[in-house]
């Protein structure tokens, strides 16, 4: 993961392919997941949707694992979760796909905007133009949210027996290598004028 880490276009490709990952195996998703070598093919799309279903929606013996924000992080009021990633998206002009219907707070919403965030950094870096205010909202938006709830939904997720398990450890690598390049790239005191 480190060769991605001076990369914001790579970083965008990272969180893309993670939020397909956690997204809804359908068919054509599905496919995308195969031919990317994202899934292993020998795995049948019907046996990921039932893995999907059991880890995310019914549970198997157990509670399933949400993947929203504010289902995660109880103790912070999911209104209030919701609220604040509604302002992040409509500062930026980012505007949630209204076929998904996905909540603000979904895994794979939150993946996509800090896709959105990297693409947009690198397009200010390829014009000449001030990237930092699309690093400063990385930076901010990983901290307030996805970081904040990733480090337990991750334990958790990697205890089940589900298919998603193995993408755990990949999704944590990929936030903290941003998370590290975004640190590293931090203004220094001295430079701030």
């Amino acid at each position: 993961m480190s060769a991605i880490i001076d990369n914001p276009e790579a970083l965008a490709g990272g969180y893309l392919a993670m939020a397909q990952i956690f997204s809804y195996p359908d068919a054509e998703r599905w496919n995308r997941l195969t031919e990317t070598g994202l899934v292993d093919p020998a795995l049948p799309r019907e046996a990921l949707e039932a893995e999907y279903i059991a880890a995310f929606e019914t549970g198997v013996g157990k509670a399933p694992l949400s993947l929203y924000e504010g289902q995660n992080r109880p103790d912070h009021g999911r209104d209030g979760i919701l609220q604040e990633l509604l302002r992040f998206y409509e500062f930026f002009d980012a505007h949630l796909n209204q076929d998904d219907r996905e909540y603000p707070d979904h895994l794979v919403t939150e993946l996509e905007f800090l896709a959105w965030l990297c693409l947009q950094e690198h397009a200010a870096l390829r014009d000449g133009r001030d990237a930092e205010p699309f690093r400063r909202a990385a930076r901010d938006f990983l901290e307030r949210h996805l970081a904040a709830w990733l480090p337990e939904f991750r334990r958790r997720l990697e205890a089940t027996d589900s298919a998603y398990a193995q993408f755990g450890p990949a999704l944590g690598e990929l936030v903290e290598t941003h998370r590290s390049r975004l640190g590293e790239q931090a203004p220094k005191l001295g430079e701030m004028q």
